[in-house]
């Protein structure tokens, strides 16, 4: 369910890193990728309408688990057209041209390094 958003975040990104101030992308971003957002949403609650009209035992348990599911999933469309861009135009900001070093993930790389000459075939 969490896919929406990350699909609008992702494309409001692109369009942020290819120079366009976050305001303005967020607005096109949503825009592009709002029917892909909705047609996804629809799609998996297609999924669950069949739990729905279940009849006897099985459809009594599944019941509460196909609305709940449904409704997670609705509300998970309409933040990530309505919620997630908002966010996106305050939070996200252009890259910055000053690169600084990090030296944070050296260890890291050291341990990685370590780990392919250890594999590495004689």
């Amino acid at each position: 369910m969490v896919d929406d958003a990350i699909v609008v975040i992702e494309n409001i990104h692109r369009i942020i890193e290819s120079g366009e101030r976050p305001m303005p992308a967020a607005l096109a971003g949503a825009r592009q990728i709002g029917f892909t957002v909705v047609s996804m949403s629809l799609s998996l609650t297609a999924v669950f309408i069949p739990l729905l009209f279940m009849g006897g035992l099985v459809g009594r348990l599944f019941h509460e688990f196909a609305v709940t599911v449904t409704l997670a999933i609705l509300v998970s469309g309409v933040l990530s057209l309505t919620l997630t861009p908002m966010m996106c135009s305050r939070f996200c900001a252009r890259k910055r041209t000053c690169h600084r070093r990090t030296h944070s993930a050296a260890p890291v790389k050291k341990f990685f390094y370590g780990c392919s000459a250890i594999t590495k075939p004689a």
